[in-house]
């Protein structure tokens, strides 16, 4: 096996795929990438046994063959080197030579053929969609999945595909977060699949924000597949019973206010550098024409910050986590934002405004916090 590569594009590769590379595993394979030259197409692959990310880039000066190297090692070795083509040679046994340049690495290796393959997703359906619109939908759900594995229905994402709508939603029980799209076509039967939080954000990191590239979805009964065309990410599907989410959802709204998006999200920012010493903390006072944001702490004092507002209803109070809301502000792209309220003791529901004549189906919903 022998390849030729811009070091530029092997480096990118090489970090791409080594976030699925663990240091817990008790197999040395894990450990390592797969190299596989196939024609003027140099493979790279890495698996912990729960997700895989399969990554293609252009070589030349080829030989075909195949071979298994230490991902950490590779990785920081090719980041290191000057801008320039690296060149990789398998020598007797398992190990390569590396060279770029005036720099010249031997690296011992495993073979090609104890690395585990990515597994054929079975049953589930396939699904095809505009990977900025998908991009749109993780990102504006992933962060509200719980950091808890020991739950680790939480510590996933639903896929909803159903009709045609393809919609994602995530809950650690504080929070929730659901943003849908709308498909050309869709299943005789609704497909509900769990993909861990973990893969759903490096399938992130890979999709493109331009219009016109396409994702190709695989939701089958034990693994999804999401092949953004350079990489394929493969994930296991965790099993168990998704909360009933839909039911937590307030069915109408008492008191609404609508502010600026962005002025809304610096006054919480300022005021969580005090909240954030007592659990996040802010309480929010709305009064006809602005909201008020408070914060205390023992710790440091006291914030007080006043944002103009349009506000449905009468006057009201209510405390919520900061960072909670401003974690949800942030994936919004809307120049102004909502937030619907039925109590101080009832979830509020924070969505953008719509421009005019558009949509969204963004909404996020979120436990309050004891006023006292």
């Amino acid at each position: 096996m022998k390849l030729t590569s811009q070091r530029g594009l092997l480096s990118d590769a090489l970090q791409l795929v080594s976030r699925a590379v663990t240091g817990r595993s008790t197999l040395p394979i894990l450990s390592n990438v797969l190299l596989e030259v196939k024609g003027d197409r140099l493979r790279l692959l890495t698996s912990d046994l729960e997700m895989w990310v399969d990554c293609t880039i252009p070589a030349s000066d080829t030989a075909e063959g195949a071979i298994t190297l230490p991902a950490k090692i590779l990785n920081e070795v090719v980041a290191s080197l000057p801008e320039a083509e690296v060149r990789i040679a398998a020598e007797d046994g398992n190990a390569v030579t590396l060279s770029c340049g005036k720099s010249r690495y031997a690296i011992q290796g495993l073979a090609a053929e104890e690395f585990p393959a990515p597994p054929e997703p079975a049953g589930g359906g396939s699904l095809t969609v505009p990977q900025a619109g998908l991009r749109r939908l993780v990102r504006s759900t992933e962060f509200a999945a719980s950091a808890d594995e020991t739950r680790a229905i939480l510590a996933g994402i639903l896929l909803i595909w159903d009709s045609h709508r393809l919609s994602l939603v995530a809950t650690n029980m504080h929070r929730l977060a659901i943003d849908s799209m709308m498909l050309d076509s869709g299943p005789t039967e609704q497909v509900r699949t769990v993909v861990p939080a973990r893969a759903m954000r490096e399938v992130l990191r890979s999709l493109s924000a331009e219009p016109e590239p396409n994702a190709r979805l695989h939701l089958g009964e034990n693994q999804a597949v999401f092949d953004l065309g350079h990489v394929t990410i493969t994930s296991r599907i965790i099993e168990g019973q998704f909360p009933n989410y839909e039911r937590v959802i307030p069915a109408e709204a008492e008191h609404t206010l609508r502010a600026d998006r962005h002025e809304l999200l610096a006054a919480l920012r300022r005021a969580d550098i005090v909240a954030r010493t007592e659990g996040d903390k802010v309480i929010l006072r709305l009064q006809p024409a602005s909201l008020l944001i408070e914060a205390e702490s023992a710790e440091i004092g006291r914030a007080h910050e006043e944002v103009p507002i349009e506000l449905e209803g009468e006057q009201t109070e209510i405390a919520f986590n900061a960072e909670y809301l401003i974690e949800a502000l942030e994936v919004i792209a809307e120049e102004r934002a909502q937030i619907d309220l039925t109590g101080p003791l009832s979830p509020g529901v924070l969505k953008p405004v719509p421009a005019e004549r558009g949509e969204s189906h963004f909404i996020y919903i979120i436990m309050p916090m004891q006023l006292t």
